[in-house]
C-alpha cells in the first residue's frame, strides 16, 4: 500500500478557514512544509492548528456514514 500525508490548517472554531495545504509522500516532507508556512500571514496567529493526517491510497477512509 502507498501512504500519503495530508497537511491542513484550521484555526480553532473557524472551520470556514480550513485550508488544505498539501499532500506529501512522507511525514517529513509534510513537516517541512508546515515549518515553512508557520510564520506566514494567516498561519502565524494560529501556530498550533496545523494537522498532518496519514492515509492509504485507494482506501475508503470513512465507511460508516454520517
Amino acid at each position: 500500500m502507498t501512504t500519503m500525508y495530508v497537511l491542513e490548517h484550521a484555526a480553532e472554531g473557524l472551520t470556514e478557514r480550513m485550508k488544505l495545504l498539501g499532500v506529501y509522500d512522507s511525514k517529513e516532507e509534510a513537516e517541512k512544509a508546515m515549518k515553512f508556512l508557520s510564520d506566514k500571514s494567516g498561519f502565524k496567529d494560529y501556530p498550533n492548528d496545523f494537522t498532518i493526517d496519514e492515509y492509504e491510497l485507494n482506501q475508503v477512509c470513512w465507511s460508516s456514514g454520517f
